[in-house]
């Protein structure tokens, strides 16, 4: 009986660890797209002086800002992976282990 509460302590431990480093990464993140996104759409709807500024030919600021927009998008996407690969699944995989009943073994 001792053993299995060990694993089960250790599952929720693996679990919690898990889920303090995705908001650890995540939330930032989010917050970056939000401000990006609403930033975005609300300078389209009270700033159109600003966004209707030339940078060259007919290409404006509102034509630029959307632009960077849609790398943001991918920039975070690609972080995300990244993150995803080298951090949340050997986490993810250690979770499913203790979960699983193999590290009552141990």
């Amino acid at each position: 009986m001792a053993a299995n509460s060990k694993s089960i302590e250790a599952a929720h431990a693996s679990i919690r660890a898990l889920v303090g480093e995705k908001l650890k990464y995540l939330v930032p993140m989010t917050i970056i797209f939000m401000v990006g996104y609403i930033g975005l759409t609300v300078l389209a709807a009270f700033g159109k002086s600003i966004m209707a500024i030339k940078v060259t030919g007919a290409f404006n600021v509102g034509y630029l800002l959307i632009a960077i927009n849609y790398l943001l998008s991918w920039i975070l996407a690609i972080v995300y992976v990244r993150i995803a690969n080298n951090v949340f699944d050997p986490l993810a995989a250690k979770a499913a282990f203790d979960i699983t009943g193999a590290g009552a073994s141990r």
